[in-house]
C-alpha cells in the first residue's frame, strides 16, 4: 500500500517518502536542468526584488539539489565589497509537467569568497580553556611578578632616580610655594583683580 496524505495542492498525491515503483525513473527524467535554466528570466525578476539590475551578472550555472525537482540557478554579482560571491536563486516545482518558481533567492559565498572562520560554541571554547588551565598550558607571564634581572639594584628604579631639574609640583629645585605658577594662569589672576 502507498502512503497517502493531503497536500494544498492536488497535485501532489503521494507522500514524498513513499517509495513507488519506477519513482526514479521520473526523477531521472525530472534531472534535466533545461526547464529551470529556460526560467532564467522568471530567477532574474525575483532576484531584482532585493539587489539592483546591475549587480545581478550572467547566469554562471544551474545546481542540482537533493530533490530532482529543485534546482539552484547561480549568477554572477557585482556587489561592492563582496568579491567571489554569487546571487542565488532557487528554482522548483511539484511535478515534472509543471513550470519551475522561485523558492528562495540570495547571495552565497562562491568559490574564493571571503568568509567568517566556522563558529565555535562558548561552551566548547570555554570547555578547551578549562582543560588548558588544568593541565597548566596557561601563560603565566600576565600574572607573574617581574623580578629585578640580574646585575640590577635590588633597592628598585625609585631609588635610582635623581631628582628632576623641576620638582614635581612645577617649582625649581630650591624655590619655595610662592614661586609656583597659579592654577587658571594670568588670565584667572587678571579676572578676579577686575
Amino acid at each position: 500500500m502507498r502512503a497517502r496524505w493531503r497536500r494544498c495542492c492536488g497535485r501532489w498525491r503521494t507522500n514524498l517518502m513513499s517509495e513507488e515503483p519506477g519513482r526514479a525513473d521520473a526523477a531521472d527524467a525530472a534531472g534535466d536542468p533545461a526547464d529551470f535554466i529556460a526560467s532564467e528570466a522568471v530567477a532574474r525578476a525575483a532576484l531584482a526584488e532585493i539587489a539592483p539590475d546591475r549587480q545581478i551578472g550572467r547566469l554562471l550555472r544551474a545546481d542540482p539539489e537533493a530533490d530532482p525537482q529543485v534546482w539552484t540557478l547561480r549568477f554572477a554579482s557585482d556587489v561592492p565589497g563582496y568579491p567571489h560571491w554569487e546571487w542565488a536563486a532557487v528554482m522548483g516545482r511539484p511535478d515534472a509537467t509543471a513550470a519551475p518558481t522561485v523558492l528562495e533567492v540570495g547571495l552565497m559565498p562562491g568559490e574564493g569568497a571571503l568568509v567568517p572562520p566556522k563558529w565555535i560554541p562558548w561552551s566548547e571554547r570555554f570547555a578547551e580553556y578549562r582543560a588548558a588551565h588544568e593541565r597548566g598550558d596557561e601563560d603565566r607571564d600576565d600574572d607573574a611578578v617581574d623580578e629585578p634581572e640580574a646585575g640590577s639594584d635590588a633597592a628598585g628604579p625609585e631609588a635610582d632616580a635623581e631628582p628632576d631639574s623641576a620638582g614635581t609640583d612645577g617649582r625649581a629645585p630650591g624655590g619655595d610655594a610662592s614661586d609656583a605658577p597659579e592654577p587658571g594662569g594670568d588670565a584667572a589672576a587678571s579676572a578676579t583683580s577686575r
